[in-house]
């Protein structure tokens, strides 16, 4: 054991101090503790199935159950990468297959560590309060601080090493993977079932869920699909909890550029931020990109009838295909349901309300239109 832990531990010569003592003496029982513990999960793992996740009360899971499901976070189970983390596959012992979001793993002080943990712990709630359809479904966490011993100048001091972990339904792709133009890619209904599913899971986020939340950073990466194309929305890291009618100011504005209002970069943040992103998500799942005009009074309808005209020619072109007018129609209604979300002016951007009821037919997009 002692070579192990002067292999992989830093451990100074034990004649120096007490202090150093002290460390080596740590470091042991720490390793025979992890030890102990990862030999007794493994041995009831085979146990373990993703009903008994949901069913569990507290959902907090070891660490060494999540190394085992993922084989210690190996390249060939990771899902994606991004810019906090990685996203892992983990297999159960049945089979059964989780998503595993691994934050990189961070060394601080007492006092990063509190803020850090209050932020995962906020994601954590938010999650486990958050039951619909198009939101992604928490399945557990794991949340674990250790002493880590580390050389500096010359000295060796200890700090706190944090690993926290998501464990979510798995979904085997993300909507960036499907963005492209009407010539190739998703047909139409698929595509149209994809932006209505986004607007009721936004709708529940906004409107109808315990606590109203603005996600902060809605784009195709985060937006996950089933097996039938089912959008769920995912990553809430850096999501906001608000107040009916609030107004949020911050200093910090995380997010995607692309995606982000105008605003944003004035640290104001409303449920229009959300808006606005699900706006640029609708242009780029019809059009492919992002290039939407932004001067809307002058260009909106020449290009409303630009892309439309590209869908119509590869509509005509499918065989046996009867519904072009309603389908030409609904193309339309969310070209133009797209450009009043991408309103410069935060204030003329539709709630998700009125979008949900412009996709069902309740509303029209002509009052929005002329703003």
């Amino acid at each position: 054991m002692e070579a192990y832990l002067k292999e992989n531990f830093d451990i100074p010569d034990m004649k120096r101090s007490s202090e150093a003592r002290l460390m080596w003496r740590r470091a042991v029982g720490q390793l025979i503790l992890s030890r102990r513990h990862r030999h007794r999960f493994r041995e009831s793992s085979d146990l373990v199935t993703i009903d008994d996740l949901i069913s569990s009360r507290s959902h907090r899971l070891p660490l060494e159950f999540l190394e085992h499901i993922t084989k210690n976070f190996c390249e060939e189970r990771i899902l994606g990468r991004g810019g906090s983390g990685r996203v892992y596959k983990g297999v159960l012992d049945n089979g059964e297959m989780i998503a595993v979001k691994k934050v990189e793993s961070m060394l601080g002080t007492t006092k990063e560590c509190e803020r850090a943990q209050k932020q995962f712990e906020n994601e954590v709630n938010l999650l486990m309060r958050l039951k619909h359809p198009n939101i992604v479904h928490l399945l557990g966490y794991c949340y674990k601080t250790q002493d880590a011993l580390l050389p500096h100048d010359g000295k060796y001091f200890f700090c706190w090493q944090i690993d926290s972990l998501l464990c979510l339904e798995f979904l085997p792709q993300s909507l960036d993977n499907h963005i492209s133009d009407a010539t190739s890619g998703l047909d139409w209904h698929t595509r149209y079932k994809i932006i209505e599913g986004i607007s009721k899971g936004l709708q529940y986020l906004h409107e109808q869920s315990d606590v109203p939340t603005i996600h902060l950073d809605l784009k195709p990466a985060n937006i996950l699909l089933d097996a039938n194309m089912v959008p769920k929305i995912a990553d809430f890291g850096i999501s906001r909890l608000f107040d009916q009618g609030q107004t949020i100011h911050t200093k910090t504005t995380n997010g995607t550029l692309g995606y982000m209002p105008p605003e944003f970069f004035r640290g104001i943040i409303t449920p229009m931020s959300d808006i606005f992103s699900f706006g640029v998500i609708i242009m780029e799942v019809i059009t492919g990109d992002r290039d939407y005009p932004y001067d809307l009074k002058d260009s909106s309808d020449e290009y409303t009838n630009t892309e439309l005209g590209k869908w119509r020619n590869v509509l005509e072109k499918e065989p046996g295909h009867t519904n072009l007018e309603t389908d030409c129609q609904q193309i339309k209604k969310c070209i133009q349901i797209g450009l009043m979300c991408v309103n410069p002016e935060r204030k003329k951007r539709p709630t998700i309300r009125k979008i949900t009821n412009i996709l069902q037919g309740l509303e029209s997009t002509v009052c929005y239109s002329s703003n």
